[in-house]
């Protein structure tokens, strides 16, 4: 199970390979950032088409260091966006990690600028 938690800023424009997130996969994001909302085009060996995407700009990130109940508690493949929510993730960190969590996640979400994205 590989853990990512990234702390990101969502920005009207592509800033890095790979840095979106297709906005049917991620309905949360709309009510806080549907006016960043962007189409991207996807061109691949088999097929071509044209998704909407919000595009992100990575601040923080963490791949390890939680207790098993982060995996009970939190979905797979979502966002955070409300400061609570983040706020109560600090209760399922490990103690080698809580100090950098609170740093560089708690500390610097910002509500309705920047988002939690959790993938395993």
């Amino acid at each position: 199970m590989g853990l990512d938690i990234t702390l990101a800023r969502i920005v009207n424009h592509e800033v890095m390979e790979g840095c979106w997130l297709e906005a049917k996969e991620c309905p949360e994001l709309y009510p806080l950032f549907h006016h960043l909302m962007r189409t991207k085009h996807f061109a691949y060996v088999d097929e071509e088409f044209d998704a909407e995407v919000y595009y992100f700009e990575e601040i923080a990130f963490q791949s390890k260091g939680v207790l098993k109940a982060f995996y009970i508690d939190f979905a797979n493949d979502t966002c955070l966006t409300r400061q609570h929510e983040v706020k109560r993730m600090l209760a399922y960190v490990d103690q080698e990690h809580k100090a950098d969590f609170d740093t560089f996640f708690v500390q610097q979400f910002v509500e309705g600028q920047t988002v939690v994205i959790i993938s395993w």
